[in-house]
């Protein structure tokens, strides 16, 4: 039989865990606690420990802003991977996510705080448009093809190997599907 009710030791291990082993809010300082003082401050941090991510009612959370050779050419090989990997879906392997959660939050603290939420904003527009125009073009040479179904490897070979998608990481393209301004 399955016992509801008091669950309150599941939600405070819960609280304990989101404040760093602190049911009250103090912070041990790891990673992105937020302490009462940066609450009331507002220097509030991601779950990373990155300030100036917050993107309510900031005028940059929809800004395209240039960003590093090395990040665009990181969030191009996910992409990639993405497609050879898992057929153009996400994947479920929790690693690859974390290693470029971990790439691109420690990319966001070499920037000056009020770039930071841009530069988010821009690296997701950017994986938005090299995922399209991957997709569409393999739709061209698969016709009926879907997300999810095998594509075979020499399709994606020609497919990455085209100026047309590998310009939109060395931004010798005027412009990228779904961005005003080339980065």
């Amino acid at each position: 039989m399955m016992r509801i009710g008091n669950n309150s030791q599941g939600i405070w291990q819960l609280f304990s865990r989101m404040n760093g082993n602190n049911a009250f809010g103090r912070s041990s300082g790891a990673g992105g606690r937020n302490t009462l003082e940066d609450q009331l401050t507002g220097h509030r941090k991601n779950s990373y420990g990155v300030e100036g991510m917050c993107a309510t009612n900031n005028p940059n959370a929809r800004k395209i802003i240039k960003v590093s050779d090395e990040m665009k050419q990181r969030v191009f090989n996910s992409v990639k991977d993405a497609f050879y990997k898992y057929n153009g879906m996400s994947g479920d392997n929790e690693a690859e996510w974390e290693e470029m959660a971990q790439a691109k939050n420690n990319y966001y603290k070499t920037l000056k705080k009020e770039d930071r939420v841009a530069a988010a904003w821009t690296l997701g527009q950017l994986e938005i448009s090299i995922g399209r125009k991957v997709a569409s073009a393999v739709k061209e040479k698969v016709p009926g093809w879907t997300h999810g179904q095998p594509i075979p490897s020499d399709v994606l070979d020609e497919i990455f190997a085209d100026e047309s998608i590998t310009s939109m990481v060395s931004g010798k393209s005027g412009t990228a599907e779904g961005l005003d301004i080339q980065i």
